[in-house]
């Protein structure tokens, strides 16, 4: 937000502000179906001392990931202007906030597929990888945006593309995980995946809930905030957040 407003003024901080909720979304949902079934992994590995169950959780995860994965992307290709709108957008903003959102279309599954492993990867004994991982992922994304918002004068489009590369770094290098010969996460057919979707989401319906209700409230703030006192009000605001 910080190199998009230096570059478009106070628009781009707009823009990144009518954004916000998309970010919640999709992490929620990623942590939705990573807490809830990384919970239950560990809960069977360690009640059960069966790990073959476990992965059954462990793949149960990953199918409702990739389900919610291609829900979302689809609404996010064809409802675009819609979901901008409604989380504050006005006709001036959007072209903007679309312009970002080009690459993020592209790589909606990397989002949540981040948020899933990471949990799975800290309950899999390798907490270190998942940190290094995101680290380095919050590192190319701030070298990124520099050179690509100001170095190859790419503005917001520029920012956007960071964010998708970066993202998808950190997801290759927590794939690294099944190449290490300790792990024990493999995908397996799973039995019961209606018994096993209710458990994964009511396990994970707090952390869930926590991230998708700061979503709303920031669509319902960044709404209030237009509608009373415009663009440069809402950057500002953002900014000294």
């Amino acid at each position: 937000m910080i190199m998009v407003g230096q570059y478009h003024g106070p628009s781009g901080s707009a823009a990144m502000a009518v954004i916000a909720p998309v970010w919640n979304i999709l992490y929620s949902f990623g942590l939705l179906t990573g807490i809830g079934g990384s919970i239950l992994f560990s809960t069977s590995r360690g009640k059960c001392h069966n790990s073959e169950r476990g992965n059954e959780y462990f793949s149960a995860a990953v199918i409702f990931t990739a389900l919610l994965s291609a829900i979302l992307w689809i609404s996010l290709i064809f409802f675009e202007d819609q979901l901008l709108l409604l989380f504050g957008a006005d006709h001036t903003l959007l072209p903007l906030a679309k312009k970002y959102l080009i690459p993020i279309k592209y790589t909606v599954p990397v989002f949540l597929f981040t948020q899933m492993l990471s949990a799975f990867l800290r309950n899999d004994s390798n907490p270190g990888l998942a940190t290094k991982a995101v680290m380095l992922g919050g590192i190319i994304n701030i070298a990124g945006d520099y050179l690509l918002v100001f170095t190859f004068d790419l503005g917001i489009l520029g920012a956007g593309i960071a964010t998708a590369f970066s993202a998808s770094i950190t997801l290759i290098v927590m794939l690294t995980h099944f190449f290490n010969s300790r792990h024990s996460l493999k995908l397996i057919r799973p039995t019961q995946l209606y018994a096993k979707a209710r458990q994964i989401f009511t396990a994970g319906f707090s952390t869930f809930f926590i991230d998708i209700a700061m979503g709303i409230l920031t669509m319902l703030f960044n709404r209030q905030i237009m509608r009373y006192s415009g663009t440069d009000a809402l950057a500002s605001l953002w900014r000294h957040c």
